[in-house]
């Protein structure tokens, strides 16, 4: 029987768009302006290319879900961006100065913008009051993923938020899930992970989760053929009827 439900934080409990938009194009934008001088002629490369890159098109506005931004860690786009610049350019990786910079950006351009994927609160409450227990494993770091968690009011649900900082390698690898498993103190194949990235599907299935639940648009946007329709909902309010769990809208919902 399932008891634990583990989710990823972007596109699944956070709009991707709205939350993160701004913040890649910071990012990518303070970046830039490190790139030094080769014999005298700055490099033409721009904060377009390097968002580019990593699924993001700063033209359209849009993030591509199977991109390396919203399915791979700050280290993988640290190692793409460095690759793309020229040698005399900081390691991205090891520049503590760099990496502050961006982490305090991150954290002031997501405080500004963070924003749920519909209602959340409600069907989380349902899933809690059931008797459920859940946990976070996010590509994104474990206190940007704690600090989503508490501008939307729902931090206390949690019994576990694992980030690709904690300790535990980042996903697909399933170390994370495994963890949270020993936090609630369940078997794997008493958890489900509910994600919306190829990373989700396949940490859920290295760590021998119970079942894969999808959030897409539309069944055609699952992220592995083996996904049935069944486990593919728009949204988190579809959970607990999947899971036969009574809902109904929370008056804190936002």
């Amino acid at each position: 029987m399932t008891r634990l439900v583990i989710f990823d934080k972007d596109g699944v409990i956070l709009d991707l768009q709205a939350t993160w938009l701004p913040a890649a194009r910071a990012v990518a934008a303070h970046t830039v302006t490190l790139i030094p001088a080769v014999e005298g002629v700055m490099p033409a490369i721009t904060a377009a290319d390097l968002l580019h890159a990593i699924g993001v098109d700063d033209l359209r506005g849009h993030i591509d879900p199977q991109g390396i931004f919203a399915t791979g860690s700050f280290a993988e786009i640290r190692a793409k961006w460095q690759a793309m610049l020229p040698p005399q350019m900081i390691a991205l990786e090891h520049d503590m100065a760099y990496r502050d910079a961006v982490q305090t950006i991150v954290h002031e351009q997501t405080r500004q913008t963070t924003k749920a994927k519909g209602d959340v609160v409600t069907p989380l409450h349902a899933l809690h009051k059931d008797g459920y227990q859940l946990a976070m494993v996010t590509n994104d770091n474990e206190r940007s993923a704690r600090q989503s968690l508490h501008d939307l009011g729902i931090a206390d649900l949690f019994c576990a938020v694992i980030g690709a900082d904690s300790g535990f390698g980042s996903k697909p690898d399933p170390d994370g899930l495994l963890h949270c498993c020993d936090i609630a103190g369940v078997m794997p194949d008493a958890s489900i992970m509910v994600g919306d990235t190829i990373a989700d599907y396949g940490a859920a299935m290295a760590a021998g989760c119970k079942s894969f639940v999808c959030i897409a648009d539309a069944f055609e946007f699952r992220p592995h053929h083996d996904i049935q329709p069944e486990f593919v909902i728009a949204d988190l309010m579809g959970l607990p009827g999947l899971l036969g769990v009574e809902s109904s809208p929370s008056k804190t919902a936002r």
